[in-house]
């Protein structure tokens, strides 16, 4: 999807302690915005020992604001920044200082084009879906969660394994013994659920992967499913307590006596796409899809 619109401000996200990559992406933005005053760019108050005029210093409550936000690190710090963005409407380039990251697909290295070609307008979006989580108590809902990678369920007692009944849709469909269940959207696959053994979904795919991890029956495998005007129900099928932790970032304990329902949300997160981007050649780069070996 293309996108017809013009950045005049800039938040950026970022994490000190990570690596001389979000250094190196400062410096470029710094020479960058003295070059083209007419874009304001915004840094998030933890970076204020990393930063220099002309970017300024502010709190969350700015960055949310701000037409774009330039999330530098690996896909941690993307997630941050989409939980930021939840909302308000605010697209989102991920520029990658970590390890792999799949959600951060531009390069530090070549942030002063990036800039550029953002300032002429020479980029496209695209949606993900997010996953709406409602944890009931009775009809009673006691808590809500929007997500974009997974819904991670797990035991409250770290020593256990979890027993959960899942239906899908009103129906039953089984119950998992595993030492942990993963509900993962397209964006969230190649996370978690790539590690556990779970499937890649393409991220324009209107699906969700539930993902067993380490199941106590081998004939239980991962399962794709849509949420598009459907929902899952997921609770403990003994007296325990359960963890259901967002996207890695918030957990919530839930109690024997309540329920979680997932859906697709309403919401959905923007990212930025540049040219010569994509998924696609993200999982060649960042995987090593080499395809067939080469002849000597």
């Amino acid at each position: 999807m293309v996108m017809e619109k013009s950045f005049s401000s800039i938040g950026i996200v970022g994490f000190k302690d990570k690596s001389a990559d979000l250094a190196c992406a400062l410096k470029q933005i710094t020479s960058w915005a003295l070059e083209h005053p007419q874009v304001k760019f915004y840094a998030l108050d933890s970076l204020k020992e990393l930063v220099k005029k002309p970017i300024r210093v502010v709190k969350e409550s700015a960055l949310q604001k701000t037409d774009l936000l330039l999330a530098i690190g690996g896909d941690g710090t993307v997630l941050t920044a989409a939980h930021m963005a939840l909302g308000h409407n605010i697209p989102i380039l991920g520029v990658n200082a970590g390890r792999v990251g799949f959600l951060a697909e531009s390069r530090v290295e070549g942030l002063t084009k990036t800039l550029d070609s953002l300032l002429a307008g020479d980029f496209s979006t695209r949606e993900r879906m997010m996953i709406e989580a409602a944890v009931y108590h009775g009809r009673k809902c006691i808590a809500k969660q929007t997500v974009l990678n997974e819904v991670h369920v797990r035991a409250h007692a770290p020593e256990r394994m979890v027993n959960v009944n899942v239906a899908y849709n009103d129906t039953c469909l089984t119950e998992y013994w595993a030492d942990s269940i993963l509900v993962s959207t397209p964006t969230g696959s190649t996370a978690y659920n790539l590690a556990a053994g779970g499937p890649i979904i393409h991220p324009s795919t209107p699906a969700v992967v539930l993902t067993p991890v380490a199941p106590s029956s081998l004939s239980v495998r991962p399962l794709v499913l849509s949420l598009t005007d459907k929902k899952l129900r997921m609770a403990s099928a003994v007296n325990c307590s359960l963890d259901l932790v967002f996207d890695g970032r918030i957990t919530l304990e839930m109690k024997p006596d309540e329920y979680v329902m997932l859906s697709e949300s309403k919401l959905v997160t923007t990212f930025i796409r540049m040219r010569h981007t994509g998924f696609v050649g993200a999982l060649r780069e960042k995987l090593g899809w080499t395809g067939k070996p080469r002849s000597a």
